[in-house]
């Protein structure tokens, strides 16, 4: 069973000291919650609310300047429902006269887990294409492939080797179609083409894990969330497509575009959607706990 995820991106909101008073709060309501061991056989209501929390995982991704403070409060908590990090984006290169952009090994050294690839707003923004999201995804892959020290232990031969990735940090692929694309009823090629442009380079090989953010750019910010049932459609297709294009063992999509916590648990609660992207709605740590309580 996949942990299901609740990812909070903050954007470019909240310094340092911002962020340690957001963790303050968010913590000290974690902490308030009563989890159950995974074998307790006590099967009434409350017992199973409580062992929803355990199956779940809470993803934060800060702004750069405060992913290490983000990661010393998190690193040292010690409750049942995972905490990770996340980087809103990552550049391609290993190093070098690339101004304003940021490495893998940085985000790795921050304690990151994760990291945010073709977010919606870097493509209607900052303009950034399919093809460089393409070499940020197999950029990420390569990494944790080439300085993974388990990598010698898991291969025999370089035909193995050359052609498995072992688990580093994880991307999360973002796609979503335009208002005038699902007008026209184009959703489903235009993502797919996303998808397959973002993992050219990743067709022969095996992928351990990776996750997809669908996010529809016409309810993003607009607090005009997708219909549970054609958000189920997309995330289906997306699984589907995936599968069947590609060796991946660990796959988890996520939907994101307005999600509050009053619509949150119909979304959650369809099978393909393994949990949400939440951006605006997770800036203000009560709101957040109170839609990660609804997401659970």
């Amino acid at each position: 069973m996949n942990k299901k995820i609740i990812a909070a991106n903050f954007k470019m909101n909240k310094t340092p000291a911002e962020t340690q008073n957001y963790f303050n709060v968010f913590l000290e309501l974690l902490g308030e919650e009563k989890f159950v061991d995974l074998n307790n056989k006590d099967k009434n209501k409350n017992s199973r609310k409580k062992l929803n929390l355990i199956n779940s995982e809470i993803i934060f991704a800060p702004s750069f300047t405060s992913l290490l403070e983000t990661y010393n409060r998190i690193k040292n908590y010690d409750g049942s429902v995972k905490i990770k990090l996340a980087s809103q984006n990552v550049y391609y290169e290993k190093s070098g006269a690339y101004t304003g952009e940021i490495s893998i090994r940085m985000i790795k050294e921050c304690g990151c887990s994760y990291a945010i690839v073709g977010h919606s707003e870097r493509r209607c923004i900052f303009n950034e294409t399919d093809e460089m999201i393409g070499k940020k995804i197999k950029a990420v892959y390569d990494d944790s492939r080439n300085n993974n020290p388990d990598n010698h232990n898991n291969y025999n031969n370089d035909n193995n080797y050359n052609n498995n990735i072992n688990a580093g940090v994880i991307p999360i692929l973002c796609v979503g179609e335009n208002l005038q694309t699902r007008k026209k009823g184009m959703e489903s090629g235009f993502v797919s083409n996303q998808l397959d442009k973002a993992l050219i380079s990743l067709k022969a090989r095996n992928i351990p894990a990776l996750i997809v953010a669908y996010e529809p750019l016409w309810a993003i910010g607009t607090g005009v969330p997708i219909a549970p049932e054609d958000g189920e459609t997309m995330h289906r297709f997306i699984y589907e497509h995936l599968n069947k294009n590609y060796k991946i063992e660990e796959l988890r999509i996520l939907y994101g575009g307005s999600v509050t916590e009053t619509n949150i648990k119909p979304l959650v609660k369809k099978e393909h959607i393994d949990g949400v992207l939440v951006g605006g709605a997770s800036l203000d740590p009560v709101v957040f706990f109170d839609i990660f309580k609804s997401f659970v």
